[in-house]
């Protein structure tokens, strides 16, 4: 009886050392650069972050279509997403992206939104141009249809509904322009690494910059 019970603790302890492993790997391999930081943590203090080089992981839940110049990777909170754009080596995001695991290394941008880039941003608007202000995570029309027309308008009024409540007379938009990124496959033994002036063979093709 003594024996029995001795052999079957002896097995548990042999079970239990070998899950720690996998364990401790598959953290190992989401959390490979213990500099990483979280999408929960970078939003709830985005302004200390800007023009700094960071390393942060998430997963994408969203890839725009229209040329794949954004993606934005949520972390716990499924309604709070960070917004990706690529450099000029990465090129474009893929929409096979969406739902993997990604750790992303970017500057985190700002872009100041007052009354004076408001009056040139409609400007842009009637001429046909493209800008980052008006492309968050809720906004994806990109046709010039009146649908859309109508949504860029009700875009810059909620624009300047938000300047106006704001005392500094401006309300900042924040992304990350991403040098390099990396999809993060934890039930295997290797990650797929995007660098800069690196070929890669994994749908992303080289497209150009983005300036804002």
């Amino acid at each position: 009886m003594i024996k029995n019970l001795l052999g079957i603790l002896a097995m548990a302890a042999i079970m239990f050392s070998c899950g720690n492993k996998e364990q401790k790997k598959e953290e190992a391999c989401c959390n490979k650069d213990k500099a990483t930081v979280t999408v929960d943590k970078v939003m709830r203090d985005m302004t200390s972050y800007v023009d700094e080089n960071i390393v942060i992981v998430g997963t994408v839940n969203h890839v725009c279509s229209h040329g794949g110049k954004r993606m934005f990777i949520m972390g716990e909170n499924p309604d709070v997403a960070i917004k990706i754009t690529p450099s000029n080596e990465i090129g474009v995001f893929k929409k096979e992206l969406e739902g993997s695991h990604i750790m992303v290394t970017g500057v985190v941008k700002e872009l100041r939104i007052d009354e004076a880039y408001v009056a040139d941003l409609e400007k842009e608007i009637a001429e046909g141009a493209d800008n980052e202000a008006i492309h968050d995570h809720s906004a994806g029309t990109h046709e010039e249809t009146e649908e859309a027309k109508a949504e860029k308008k009700e875009q810059i009024d909620a624009m300047r509904t938000r300047i106006a409540e704001n005392e500094n007379g401006y309300y900042s938009q924040f992304w990350i322009e991403a040098s390099k990124f990396e999809v993060k496959e934890c039930d295997h033994d290797h990650d797929h690494e995007h660098m800069e002036g690196e070929e890669h063979h994994h749908d992303h093709a080289e497209g150009e910059e983005h300036n804002h």
